[in-house]
């Protein structure tokens, strides 16, 4: 466990299940403006890029604190690679011109973040929340079905 105040590193799994949330917050967002924005034959100039990326850390999404560092880090660590994406799909020669962001295709295989056997954290929650309402769901059920029969 990491003290408050210290920096995260990045060669630990809060590290990756942190980075990997903030790689699908941020490419979900940036997927959906830039198919938009293909749609309506606009490009955002690299000033409007750089700007946005430094921007996408203030997303609610991501978790407050050691979160918001995580994706500091990755901006930090993938900004090159993440505008080469989006302006792909701006360029008429380029083979993804037009195409959506595959986010999943990014964050696991060009990134390598999210690991086939890596999850991020929110997608943990996530889950854990469908399996306890699931459980619930069952015991509810359960009661009912035993109410039926008395």
């Amino acid at each position: 466990p990491c003290a408050l105040g210290a920096a995260l590193k990045k060669n630990t799994k809060a590290y990756r299940m942190l980075a990997c949330d903030a790689c699908r917050i941020v490419m979900e967002k940036l997927a959906k403006d830039v198919r938009y924005l293909s749609e309506v034959q606009k490009v955002w100039p690299d000033s409007v890029l750089d700007e946005r990326l430094a921007l996408s850390c203030n997303d609610p999404q991501h978790p407050s604190g050691s979160g918001t560092e995580a994706c500091q880090l990755f901006i930090a660590d993938h900004a090159k690679l993440i505008k080469l994406e989006a302006n792909a799909r701006w360029d008429e020669d380029s083979e993804e011109f037009e195409e959506d962001i595959n986010v999943a295709e990014f964050c696991e295989e060009k990134v390598r973040l999210c690991g086939e056997h890596e999850k991020g954290l929110n997608h943990m929650i996530g889950e854990a929340n469908r399996k306890e309402k699931a459980l619930k769901e069952e015991k509810e059920e359960k009661e009912r079905a035993k109410k039926v029969r008395s």
